[in-house]
């Protein structure tokens, strides 16, 4: 199954209309490519096998399904009204707004490509608490209290090699490509429960520019950063990050500016349009799109395409704390239904 890594609704949204074919049609910016004016909003951002969940058949085309009427849908009626500078953002409007931008990270390839990394990190934590005995010790005699104070008998007391078994199954992930794509797709169903306080009760702004200095869309199209005082970017900071700014282009002449409501310390400046794509180049996998051919988008996507790797140098988490991360999560579980 084809799945949309980016709506095709925002796709139009920079799309021209081709004479030749009577059809929308997208200029794509590539790598080492020359622009071309061919792809089309309902091809350009499909790939096969996206969502699939090589133990379940049927979650690939549910998640679509989920995507097109929860997520989607609420969005696309918004789109004409978002490029009207009279357009407010009410909290009915911010609520599905919050939701689309965040499964729009969430889904693009570049989230995906990043799973081995999260999986690679999950299993570092977990390998540190597997050679910790004092730690598999505690959980053992915390859920043998456990179950006394709450009058459950198991018919024998848990032990280390109980706990170690149980933190394997609850949180070890083989790496291999079956696992990793089982994985991704469960994020996205897990990601369709969460809700992004501090984006929704942010500030949320436009940035615009004219028809003939467009914004670019690419197939990453949400992209977050920081700006330090003499006015230099970070990109890849995280959704809570102090100072993040969100960026979503929402049609070559607007873009969303999304100042999450997190501790601020510097005052945010606007956006430049080559802010913006040269942002869109840099978090793309493969593709930026617009409604126009043109030599300065181009050199901004050659000179930036596909330099931030989500997993490699952006988001990565390797420096936080993991040794006491998985003894966390045990000591907080809970026994009914869970015997080992």
């Amino acid at each position: 199954m084809k799945s949309h890594t980016v709506p095709r609704r925002l796709l139009r949204q920079f799309s021209y209309f081709d004479a030749t074919t009577k059809s929308e049609r997208l200029w794509r910016y590539q790598k080492g490519k020359p622009p071309s004016p061919k792809a089309s909003p309902k091809t350009a951002a499909r790939v096969d096998g996206h969502f699939e969940n090589p133990i379940d058949a049927a979650q690939e085309a549910l998640i679509e399904q989920r995507l097109a009427n929860e997520v989607e849908g609420p969005v696309n009626r918004l789109f004409d009204g978002l490029n009207d500078p009279a357009f407010t953002f009410t909290e009915d409007r911010r609520r599905p707004l919050t939701r689309y931008i965040t499964l729009l990270f969430n889904r693009s390839m570049a989230r995906r490509n990043a799973t081995q990394h999260i999986i690679s990190v999950r299993n570092y934590a977990l390998q540190q608490f597997l050679q910790n005995d004092v730690q598999l010790m505690t959980v053992a005699t915390h859920w043998n209290l456990d179950a006394f104070f709450r009058g459950l008998n198991f018919g024998r007391l848990f032990t280390p090699t109980d706990v170690a078994g149980a933190a394997v199954r609850y949180i070890a992930a083989d790496p291999t490509g079956s696992s990793l794509q089982e994985s991704y797709s469960q994020s996205i169903i897990h990601a369709m429960t969460q809700f992004d306080e501090a984006m929704f009760l942010g500030e949320w702004r436009r940035i615009y520019t004219s028809p003939d200095k467009p914004f670019i869309v690419s197939d990453a199209p949400v992209i977050t950063w920081t700006r330090n005082r003499q006015g230099s970017l970070a990109y890849g900071a995280g959704f809570n990050t102090q100072n993040v700014e969100v960026i979503l282009p929402i049609s070559p002449t607007t873009c969303l500016h999304m100042l999450p409501n997190v501790r601020r310390s510097e005052s945010p400046m606007v956006p430049t349009v080559d802010d913006v794509n040269a942002a869109q180049a840099a978090y793309a996998t493969a593709s930026c799109f617009c409604n126009i051919g043109s030599q300065e988008i181009d050199a901004i996507v050659q000179s930036h395409i596909s330099t931030v790797v989500l997993g490699e140098n952006v988001f990565t988490v390797w420096h936080m704390p993991y040794q006491n991360l998985v003894y966390d999560i045990l000591m907080g579980r809970r026994l009914l239904g869970r015997r080992s």
